[in-house]
């Protein structure tokens, strides 16, 4: 049934003509309580752990998100902390003794997108974070002045912050400390935040959303949790299989992926939309409730969304940015992206 809702949906004319744009690898997969079906099944890769990496971007926060679920349940730390007590050097800083864990990793610390000295680091426009040092988040920390906090406003400074400080407190860097405590667990092997040598030849050239070539974003730790993992649809397609599989199956990480999925800050409360840690959400017709977070990079999109009561779940990833014109809901009403895509296929297997 998956494999054949996904071929219809891949056979739809204007999917076709997007997965068709030269240089565009689109790999789409289905995560259900029976197994997975994913289109092309080149995606899986031809032997094992040759499937082709993709950017995932801004999915990454989930991943972040859980490894600050996973350190509460640990001990190490807890949600409403205040930043000036896991850092004690911000002591002086009136927004690190205000703001706490569950503010950055809920987007309502109400710091804006970027921090406020991030342009002046940028090399090199078409890979903005590759720059953006230690140095420069403490400047930007230590310049923040207090905030009006609570409402939502989305933030890479926010979850750059965030990955940094658990890294810190571990004594870990980000890469280490997901590889650690997320990816190995659940068997996520050939994904990281930083690639390894033996996987340079499987990372995907990438493309904006015109077809063009441009360089794949470079993080440091600074910034790493906004978006820096890179992974393939196998071991994202297993990354939402253990959010479908964890509650009340004696999984290894049931307390926190579960604690990842509550209701942490509403947005929208008649509809039931809202924030958990990082994963967005919002309740269907039938009362059920679906996750999800999308993710892009200059040259890179992607989505990932499930829904725990249905156990079914899916995953986009594509080496083609989006367009100016793909997110404007009029004008690019005939261009097709992630975002569109994943419109698409929740249509067919959530509603």
């Amino acid at each position: 049934m998956m494999d054949e809702i996904l071929q219809e949906v891949m056979a739809l004319p204007k999917v076709r003509r997007w997965a068709e744009a030269p240089g565009h690898r689109l790999s789409v997969g289905i995560a259900g309580a029976s197994g997975t079906a994913v289109w092309p099944k080149a995606a899986l890769g031809e032997e094992d752990g040759m499937a082709p990496l993709y950017e995932i971007g801004s999915i990454t926060k989930t991943m972040t998100g859980l490894l600050l679920a996973i350190g509460e349940e640990r001990g190490m730390w807890r949600r409403t902390d205040r930043l000036s007590e896991l850092i004690p050097e911000w002591a002086a800083s009136p927004f690190a003794a205000r703001t706490n864990l569950l503010q950055l990793v809920t987007h309502t610390a109400g710091l804006d997108r970027m921090p406020a000295n991030f342009s002046k680091t940028i090399q090199d426009r078409m890979n903005p974070y590759a720059s953006y040092s230690e140095d420069k988040l403490e400047e930007a920390v230590r310049s923040e002045t207090l905030r009006k906090q609570g409402r939502h406003q989305y933030s890479n400074y926010g979850f750059g912050l965030l990955g940094w400080i658990l890294s810190k407190r571990t004594g870990l860097n980000y890469p280490e400390l997901l590889h650690e405590w997320v990816f190995a667990p659940l068997g996520m092997a050939h994904t990281s935040a930083k690639l390894q040598t033996q996987q340079t030849g499987r990372l995907l050239p990438v493309f904006s959303g015109k077809g063009r070539p441009v360089p794949h974003w470079e993080f440091q730790d600074t910034m790493a949790g906004a978006g820096a993992v890179r992974s393939t649809l196998p071991d994202m397609l297993g990354y939402i299989q253990a959010h479908l599989h964890a509650e009340g199956e004696g999984h290894p990480m049931e307390e926190p992926l579960k604690e990842c999925r509550k209701e942490h800050h509403l947005l929208f409360a008649g509809k039931g939309i809202g924030v958990g840690y990082a994963w967005m959400f919002y309740k269907e017709k039938d009362g059920s409730t679906t996750y999800w977070h999308n993710g892009g990079t200059y040259g890179s999109s992607s989505f990932a969304a499930f829904n725990p009561a249905k156990r079914i779940g899916f995953v986009i990833l594509s080496n083609y940015g989006a367009t100016l014109w793909s997110q404007l809901p009029l004008l690019g009403s005939r261009s097709m992206n992630a975002d569109k895509l994943a419109t698409i296929v929740s249509d067919k297997i959530l509603r």
